[in-house]
């Protein structure tokens, strides 16, 4: 995992750089601006799986050749027993100190010549509601494919960056996971 604190002019500063440049200028407005964002790309741990229907679901981490970095990606799929109300979902827990204005998340996805079809969610973590949401369907399996997330609602510091996956019944359902961030904005 690893954390941008800001990128200002193309520059990567600290939050007390900032602070200083704007007093220097005289635009309050523009110290108290930045962006912290953190990457993740699945090695470093705290993500989880939850089912409706474990028989017929499943998600495991593995590693692949194909990967974006270094190596691991998480496997979502359902079997085409599943019934049409199952769902999958796959997440993590993200957090700051500091309430934030607007914020994003994004993950990479790709398919494996199954159908797939689902969502990538930012969720309040304290009071499980939408913070924002963006669908998928039909990932293809030539490239991994970036599914970004903006906040619809209030964004807070305390949010969870989810995958789910729905099911088809009669079909399999499963797509490839790797690589998420999430950034918020000050």
């Amino acid at each position: 995992m690893s954390i941008v604190t800001n990128t200002k002019n193309g520059v990567r500063m600290g939050l007390g750089a900032l602070a200083l440049i704007g007093s220097l200028l005289g635009s309050a407005r523009d110290a108290n601006a930045a962006t912290v964002t953190i990457n993740d790309n699945l090695e470093s741990g705290g993500w989880s799986f939850g089912f409706s229907n474990p028989a017929e679901g499943a998600g495991i981490f593995t590693t692949w050749s194909l990967a974006r970095s270094p190596s691991t990606i998480a496997y979502l799929m359902y079997s085409p027993s599943a019934g049409a109300s199952d769902w999958l979902q796959f997440y993590k827990a993200f957090t700051t100190t500091v309430t934030p204005t607007s914020c994003s998340a994004s993950v990479w996805l790709r398919g494996n010549g199954f159908a797939n079809h689902g969502s990538v969610d930012m969720i309040d973590t304290a009071g499980w509601t939408y913070i924002g949401s963006t669908t998928y369907s039909s990932v293809g399996t030539a490239a991994w494919v970036k599914y970004t997330v903006n906040n619809t609602y209030t964004c807070t510091k305390n949010i969870t960056v989810r995958v789910t996956m729905g099911t088809h019944p009669g079909a399999w359902e499963q797509v490839y996971v790797d690589d998420a961030s999430i950034s918020w904005n000050f």
